[in-house]
């Protein structure tokens, strides 16, 4: 576990929101799953409660009975200027669906797609309201975000210009490359071409557990389907895909060394 720093993290996942229209089933199965603590308002619209995880605020649960898109996990990545990156996504071919705008007390967000179109915001804090430390290895943390491409080397090419993300490509045999993120020594997330024929482009989340077998026997349990389950990544750790009671698609991560 690393010492936590006060940020800001460019280039780096800070935030988490889970878009859904059932925010009251969506609370009460996180915070069985892995002990949050909610409390009302958060970064995301209105109708939000924050999650509390470690020493601070991770995300937020936001419902939005109008939701235009099926549930889904929403990354926040920290950027030092919101409307210069809004405007750069267009440049390169992406989408600006929200914003910018201002989260009063708090910092400047913008909903946005790479040209593949998968979504994701970018957002830039006031002092003191940088996010969290995504190098902080707690359990029922965020620990890994990752995005399915329908393209996944003009997707590279769109991280790599917007945040300045350098590939580590890994061969994972029938599944094609796996493009670790490398930022300044960090690794920021990965991309690999979606596993899942004819579905979207999209991000999806990993959140880390010390137990991955008691986590997702206990995340079915809730109500959760599980789609993958324990499956090893050599070298790695383990992962089980699942998707909430809501529909919301998301991973469990248990590494095989140190936290990630």
């Amino acid at each position: 576990m690393t010492t936590p720093s006060a940020g800001p993290w460019p280039g780096r996942f800070v935030w988490h929101d889970l878009m859904t229209k059932d925010g009251a089933t969506a609370e009460r199965f996180y915070t069985a799953l892995f002990g949050w603590r909610t409390e009302g308002g958060g970064m995301g619209p209105p109708a939000s409660r924050m999650v509390q995880c470690g020493p601070g605020p991770i995300g937020g649960i936001v419902e939005e009975p109008n939701l235009p898109a099926p549930p889904h996990w929403l990354p926040y990545a920290a950027v030092a200027n919101v409307d210069a990156a809004a405007q750069h996504v267009r440049k390169l071919g992406g989408q600006v669906h929200m914003g910018p705008a201002d989260i009063p007390g708090t910092g400047r967000f913008a909903i946005v797609a790479d040209p593949q179109g998968a979504v994701f915001a970018i957002y830039q804090g006031q002092p003191g309201s940088h996010g969290f430390d995504p190098d902080l290895g707690i359990p029922g943390r965020i620990c890994w975000n990752e995005v399915y491409s329908t393209d996944d080397v003009a997707a590279q090419r769109f991280y790599t210009a917007l945040f300045g993300w350098r590939e580590e490509p890994k061969d994972i045999g029938p599944l094609g490359t796996y493009r670790v993120q490398n930022l300044d020594g960090k690794q920021a997330g990965g991309l690999m071409k979606n596993p899942m024929p004819g579905a979207p482009s999209c991000w999806i989340v990993y959140f880390f557990v010390t137990d991955l077998a008691a986590a997702t026997a206990k995340a079915v349990q809730l109500g959760a389907q599980a789609m993958m389950e324990n499956s090893p990544i050599p070298g790695v750790g383990a992962f089980s895909m699942l998707a909430d009671p809501t529909g919301a698609m998301f991973a469990l991560f248990q590494p095989s060394g140190a936290p990630c």
